[in-house]
């Protein structure tokens, strides 16, 4: 048999014909289809000797290591070739894997939601999202981490893996719900006796991101070899590696075409915001030498260190950067457009990151029939993201009274000069500053996972059964720091001198009974260039903790046999019931939680609710294998393998996945398979009963009520012969923001916002959401070798065509959505101010996109397609054995919609689907590779790992194929590897990740910028975790065996 490994089939022409040429000339020892047979040093799998066998896929007993189901199995020699112990990191070099969002590198979240646990790692088959993966180990539902039912893989005890086997379709009528994508089983180590100790160091080209892991099991059988018990443990520390110290970035920070990575300047400002301007004699006085007028009022003016203003940041019809000494080419330049842009200078490559895992098995012969058997895993992690401070703008600013006649001391003159100059000199002036710290999020992940049950078999007979209960929680403590009361913040500094000398008790009642008292010496002036003192920082620190806790409980009995012999073989099925119980619950900072916390908020974090949920799920299922043929011309062999699950969920009800697959053996060295699947995947606990939560977000399309957008249905008149329609149901939106003249103010400037928009949308589950459905399609060929020469014995190659379509897809609206089903007649015909669709549509005071209400719909759909292919071989070469193993996966289609009435659109060989529409990850890929090729000899052996990716377009070449935005050039890296056996019992192994340090390209750069915009680009999206953002690494490691 072959290896079973999925191939995406995509436009089989030349791509197929690159990739097959491709795995001709490398491949990779670390992957194996199921009955390879290689040198296990290579990483190649060997086959299993037992007799009896479970393939991940199917819960049947089988006499050989096939499997209907196209499968591929991973060595632990893949997860050791790398310098990270993260296993994530060694799954996404393989072409069916996409990297998530919570991939190590370049994980900036520091916002823990239900959804979401900052410094996470998951997977995602096929790239259709971690909650359509499901994760199992030895079997069995691994512990979800978060709501929405995604396991974090650090708390896999690595060291106790044995191998991993990936079925990359639908699995959903064998294991349950999650199993869209398909099923990524841990197969850990059992019965294992001895000592092993395993231990690796690594560090980066550039002496950062240092990394470390010791690791050990041990194991012994007792009462003459009745029972076994194991324990192994794992400690993992890595260090972090900052952006700042990359040449790619620094060069990326200092180039005048790309938009600064900060959101603001980090210097003070005041804000000349609407309905109260400023003299402009004054402005033209103060920017004498400025080639064209700086406006007197809608822009902000920000201080240099010696107190005189500049302008050029942000604004509509900000001019030119005039007056500005900062620039530094680094944390500030002046961008091509002339506009100042800022840069976060702090911002980690790779997240820092300690674990600890701990791992025990047990298994005992109470008598030849029964026998006990109990399994533990416990796992802490700890993590750290950061990001950059908390900006006091927008609905987190602070407006600051003032006297023209007595005026705050230390503010500067030119400050002064502006301030007096208004219309209006007595009113608060509204003030701009960064918080004086970063913030960051530092996460603790404690897991454990209990389980015991009895198994056994039936006397007289092959059949076996299992009985279990497992008990498993994950819990997640997020500490926020960098963070102010925006309350106690607008306190101190609409003090007297911006509250310096500041001392005030909370409690007045009762002579201050039960209250603190605050003290500020130096006052928080932005303006002074003083630091601020530790008293003040510790008057409006307001430091966040928030819990989450999910737990899971599984009762589950299965069985499995033989029933009667046909002619053709003997027909065996498996059947079982299971309870499944998932409970989980999201405690916000009572400073942070909406709905509660409406008099203290927190500067520079979201407000999100309390969510609690709780699922339980009785199933029953069944699987037949029916030999239909047998030792007949051109039928050595012929398996019909049929089987449905029935799931009863409290929330969705009943629920329904089945499966009918086949396998043809046709010669001793071809063989075929195949078979449909009916997979569904019912809504998780955050999808249902998630509270709502503000989160940060971007409107791709833009605001569709600005006369600049060039969406068809906005309100700009070029591009929509409706836009005065849309222009009157704009104005209806932002009149009803609590200013009737907001809709004056937004249409009253001559600068309309163009391009993308910032919004800060709310996010609310859906209790009435029903279970998406999967169908996908499999057909796929194995071939042994057919030949004797000595050359090509060892040649194994298997082909699978897939096709996976889902319906009733489940994902949150997105703001573009949002706006269109308001705005495009296709869905408010009659531009109706009250449809359901515009409830959700907030505008804010000055007419500008606000908030955003969401929610979760199954509105969408997608479908893919494509051919996985796996090519196995090896051969005596000279004194040692060449190795070679390839996986190529080819993408027919990525086709997705996020609304039923909307057409398809097909992302394939672009960085799409956009903003994680309907839960996909990004990069539809037309084809990818990765290979190896291995050399060993005697206790000697050295690997080179190739990974290909093609040119790939951007996201928006999938409906503007004449886009003038960038993609990316092929990109391909090197991995090299080696190991030598010192004895029986300890080998050294060493390694060099990206071995021509190669950089990751440079995406979504705009070859043709409209006026006044940068060419802009990027190292940082989703995407781009396909590439190496972290540079050379060198790693050495040993094994010793007791």
């Amino acid at each position: 048999m072959g290896n079973n490994l999925h191939f995406n089939h995509r436009r089989l022409r030349h791509g197929l014909l690159a990739g097959v040429a491709g795995m001709m000339t490398f491949a990779t020892p670390a992957l194996a289809q199921q009955s390879v047979e290689t040198d296990s040093d290579s990483g190649v799998l060997a086959a299993p000797q037992a007799s009896e066998i479970i393939v991940t896929g199917s819960r049947i007993v089988r006499r050989d290591f096939e499997s209907p189901s196209p499968i591929v199995t991973v060595d632990d020699a893949l997860l050791k070739q790398s310098s990270t112990a993260a296993i994530e990191s060694s799954l996404n070099k393989l072409p069916q894997f996409a990297p998530t969002l919570d991939a190590p590198t370049d994980g900036g979240d520091i916002q823990p939601t239900s959804q979401s646990t900052p410094g996470a790692a998951t997977v995602s088959l096929r790239g259709l999202g971690s909650n359509r993966t499901l994760v199992l180990i030895d079997g069995r539902r691994g512990t979800p981490s978060n709501a929405s039912n995604v396991v974090d893989i650090n708390s896999i005890p690595s060291a106790a893996v044995e191998r991993v086997e990936i079925i990359s379709g639908g699995a959903s009528s064998t294991y349950g719900a999650d199993a869209v994508a398909g099923v990524v089983n841990f197969i850990m180590k059992r019965d294992f006796e001895g000592l092993e100790l395993d231990a690796q160091a690594n560090v980066t080209q550039e002496g950062d991101g240092f990394e470390y892991q010791v690791s050990g099991i041990m194991g012994t059988d007792f009462d003459d070899g009745r029972g076994n018990i194991s324990l192994s443990f794992a400690t993992n520390e890595r260090n972090a590696s900052y952006r700042k110290d990359r040449d790619y970035w620094r060069d990326y920070w200092g180039d005048t075409s790309i938009t600064g990575t900060g959101f603001f300047p980090y210097r003070p400002g005041i804000n000349l915001g609407f309905g109260n301007p400023v003299d402009q004699n004054v402005i033209d006085g103060i920017f004498s030498d400025a080639p064209s007028q700086v406006p007197n009022q809608q822009l902000i003016l920000y201080t240099n260190p010696d107190g005189t203003v500049f302008s050029g940041f942000d604004g509509p019809g900000v001019p030119g950067v005039y007056r500005n000494d900062i620039v530094d080419g680094f944390t500030y330049k002046v961008g091509d457009n002339g506009l100042l842009q800022t840069n976060f200078t702090d911002a980690m490559l790779v997240l820092p990151l300690e674990r600890y895992n701990m791992y025990a098995r047990g298994n005992y012969e109470l008598n030849d029939w029964i026998g006990l058997f109990a399994q533990g895993i416990f796992s802490k992690v700890s993590t750290r993201t950061v990001q950059e401070p908390s900006p006091v703008t927008g609905g987190w600013t602070a407006f600051v009274d003032y006297d023209p006649a007595n005026p705050q001391s230390d503010l500067p003159d030119e400050v002064v000069q502006i301030l007096n100059a208004r219309q209006n000199p007595n009113a608060p002036f509204q003030i701009f500053q960064m918080m004086p710290f970063n913030r960051s999020s530092e996460t603790d992940v404690y897991t454990y996972n209990m389980t015991v049950g009895l198994e056994g078999s039936v006397p007289d007979s092959d059949w076996t059964w299992e009985v279990f209960g497992s008990q498993s929680e994950s819990e997640t403590t997020v500490i926020q720091r960098g963070f102010a009361s925006l309350q106690r913040y607008r306190t101190l500094i609409n003090a007297p001198n911006f509250g310096e000398g500041f001392e005030a008790t909370g409690n007045q009642q009762f002579g201050g009974f039960g209250a603190s008292t605050a003290t500020c010496t130096s006052g928080l002036n932005p303006f002074s260039g003083d630091p601020i003192s530790e008293d003040c920082l510790e008057a409006i620190r307001a430091n966040v903790k928030t819990k989450s806790v999910m737990q899971q409980s599984i009762w589950e009995a299965n069985i499995q046999g033989g029933l009667f012999d046909l002619p053709a073989g003997q027909v065996r099925t498996a059947f079982g019931a299971s309870y499944r119980k998932t409970d989980y619950e999201f405690q916000n900072d009572t400073l942070t939680t909406q709905g509660q916390s409406f008099q203290e908020q927190v500067l520079g974090l979201y407000p999100s609710g309390n969510s609690q949920g709780e699922i339980t799920i009785k199933e029953l299922y069944g699987e037949l294998l029916i030999p239909i043929l047998s030792d007949t011309p051109g039928f050595q062999r012929l398996d019909l393998e049929i089987g449905g699950r029935m799931s009863d969920y409290s929330t969705t009800g009943t629920s329904y996945t089945y499966k009918a697959l086949a396998e043809w053996q046709i010669t001793d060295w071809f063989r075929l398979r195949g078979g449909y699947n009916r997979a569904e995947r019912a809504p998780n606990t955050a999808e249902l009963f998630l509270a709502p939560e503000q989160t940060f977000a971007v409107a791709t399309g833009g605001d569709v009520c600005s006369r600049a957008n060039s969406l068809p249905y906005s309100a700009n008149p070029a591009t929509n012969p409706d836009a005065a329609q849309v222009e009157a149901l704009c104005r209806v939106l932002m009149e009803r923001s609590g200013d009737v003249n907001a809709d004056e103010q937004f249409y009253d400037n001559t600068v309309q916002p163009a391009g993308a928009e910032y919004v800060f949308p709310t996010l609310s589950g859906n209790p009435d959401l029903k279970p998406e459905k999967a169908d996908t399609w499999t057909l796929g060929a194995v071939i042994d070798s057919p030949f004797m020469s000595p050359a090509l014995t060892r040649l194994r190659l298997s082909i699978d065509y897939y096709n996976i379509k889902v319906k009733d897809a489940i994902g949150a609206q997105s703001v573009d959505i949002a706006q269109r089903q308001c705005f495009d007649p296709a869905f408010n015909p009659d531009y109706d101010p009250n449809s359901d669709f515009c409830s959700g549509i907030g505008r804010n005071t000055v007419g500008t996109l606000g908030n955003v209400v969401r929610t979760f719909l199954n509105n969408g759909r997608f479908q893919t397609s494509g051919i996985d292919i796996n090519l196995n071989w090896a051969f005596d070469a000279g004194p040692g054995t060449i190795s070679l193993n390839s996986v190529f996966n080819y993408q027919i289609e990525l086709k997705s919609s996020e609304l039923p009435n909307l057409a398809l659109v097909d992302y394939t060989g672009t960085f799409g689907p956009p903003s994680q529409q309907n839960g996909l990850d990004g990069g539809a890929f037309e084809w990818k590779l990765f290979t190896t090729l291995g050399y060993s000899v005697g206790s000697a052996n050295v690997a080179l790992q190739w990974q290909h990716l093609p040119a790939t377009d951007d996201v928006t070449a999938a409906t503007d194929p004449n886009t003038s935005f960038r993609g990316a050039p092929a990109y391909d890296l090197f991995n090299l590897n080696g190991s030598y056996s010192v004895t029986d019992n300890a080998t050294i192994r060493f390694g060099v990740d990206n071995l021509f340090n190669k950089e990751p390209p440079l995406a979504g750069v705009n070859t043709n910028p409209p006026p006044g915009n940068l060419a802009g680009g990027t190292y940082t999206p989703n995407t781009l975790a396909y590439y190496d953002l972290i540079g050379r690494r060198f790693y050495v490691g040993a094994n010793f065996k007791f």
